[in-house]
C-alpha cells in the first residue's frame, strides 16, 4: 500500500509554492508545463512518439507525454527541486 501522507505533501508543493507563484496559469496547464520540464530533465521520460493526420490528411510526426508509471516519490522530489530553485 502506498503512503497516504504523500498526497498532502505533493498537493502542498503544487499549491502553496508553485501554483501561487503563477496564479494566472490554469491547473492542467501547470501540470502539463511541469511534466514537460520533468521530461526534459530526465532524458525524455514519458515521451511517446506517434503519427497523426494534419488538416490536409497528411501523416505527420507527433508526440505526447505519458506519466502513468512515474512513481510519486520521483514526482515529489522533482517538485521539491523546483521549490529549492525558487528559494535559491
Amino acid at each position: 500500500m502506498r503512503e497516504k501522507a504523500r498526497i498532502p505533501r505533493i498537493l502542498s508543493l503544487l499549491e502553496i509554492i508553485i501554483w501561487q507563484q503563477q496564479p494566472d496559469v490554469r491547473f492542467n496547464q501547470l501540470i502539463s508545463n511541469l511534466q514537460h520540464m520533468y521530461s526534459e530533465q530526465n532524458e525524455g521520460y514519458g515521451k511517446r512518439k506517434m503519427n497523426e493526420q494534419n488538416f490536409l490528411g497528411n501523416e505527420v510526426d507527433s508526440s505526447y507525454l505519458d506519466f502513468f508509471y512515474l512513481e510519486d516519490a520521483e514526482w515529489e522530489a522533482f517538485l521539491e527541486s523546483i521549490v529549492r530553485q525558487e528559494k535559491g
